[in-house]
């Protein structure tokens, strides 16, 4: 009996160190073929959002793009709304969020369709900054058709919405500092 127990005890230590040389023979070679492309920080679906490529190659525009939103008026709240922040959902099925339904929805599909980087959302508007290109492709992202392209040089716009008529409005100076991003981007 003791020596059936011996040999049952001798049996599971060959096994136990073979299984520990097979897996120091092979493990490294599968962790280095798993580990070349691998980040433990984000997925590739993240990194695609957190670390879009901006395309500096895409040609100046004498146009640029506005959003006819102010971004300093106060907004009254009509709905308070926790789904989906998507700003065609908003428009498909609520019209506005706000009082006023020509409002910017600032929940930033105009952002994420910008290939420049140039649109950022301040206090629920989008904001365009000077890096636009003039591409257009925020035009077409807004439901609300509240993006337009103008004139690079102008400074003013005169438009008119049912709600506050015919008004002018100022568009922002937001510069875009490519260089403190820069150094963001290779300091993280």
């Amino acid at each position: 009996m003791a020596l059936k127990i011996f040999l049952l005890i001798l049996f599971l230590i060959i096994i136990a160190l073979f299984v520990v040389a097979i897996a120091n023979i092979f493990l490294p070679a599968v962790k280095n073929q798993l580990l070349k492309n691998a980040d433990f920080l984000f997925s590739p679906l993240e990194k695609g959002y957190i670390f879009r490529q901006v395309d500096n190659n895409l040609a100046m525009s004498d146009k640029r793009a506005v959003v006819l939103s102010n971004p300093q008026k106060a907004k009254s709240q009509r709905m308070e709304y926790n789904g989906l922040r998507n700003c065609a959902v908003i428009a498909a099925f609520f019209g506005s969020i706000t009082e006023n339904n020509f409002d910017c929805i600032g929940y930033g599909d105009c952002v994420s369709a910008c290939p420049q980087e140039a649109i950022e959302i301040h206090g629920g508007t989008a904001i365009v900054t000077d890096a636009c290109c003039g591409c257009g492709q925020c035009v077409q992202s807004c439901p609300k058709n509240l993006i337009q392209l103008f004139p690079r040089n102008k400074r003013a716009i005169q438009y008119k919405n049912d709600v506050e008529g015919e008004r002018i409005m100022e568009i922002p100076a937001k510069k875009d500092f490519k260089f403190w991003k820069k150094w963001y981007t290779i300091l993280s």
